[in-house]
């Protein structure tokens, strides 16, 4: 699936204060958005370039298109919407 590039900063979401330096890990929920349908996934992979996340949240609109709980899905960083920090 092709992923929207974020334009602009990417929002974070967290016990506050939020450490918005800290790298991306592993077990954190990252918000994705493609065309007007937005899934979360939880990341359970970062390498370099490629981050790769489990679909555990699923809007109605993009499960027609094929996405659904428990999917697969790789990403970039640029790709992320929202942040969510443990």
């Amino acid at each position: 699936m092709q992923w929207d590039d974020v334009k602009g900063p990417r929002s974070f979401f967290g016990k506050a204060p939020v450490d918005i330096y800290k790298p991306i890990e592993i077990g954190e929920t990252a918000k994705l958005r493609s065309n007007r349908h937005e899934i979360k996934v939880k990341i359970i992979e970062c390498q370099f370039d490629v981050i790769k996340g489990e679909v555990i949240d699923d809007s109605a609109e993009i499960g027609l298109v094929t996405l659904v709980n428990g999917d697969m899905v790789e990403f970039g960083a640029q790709h992320i919407v929202t942040l969510y920090r443990n």
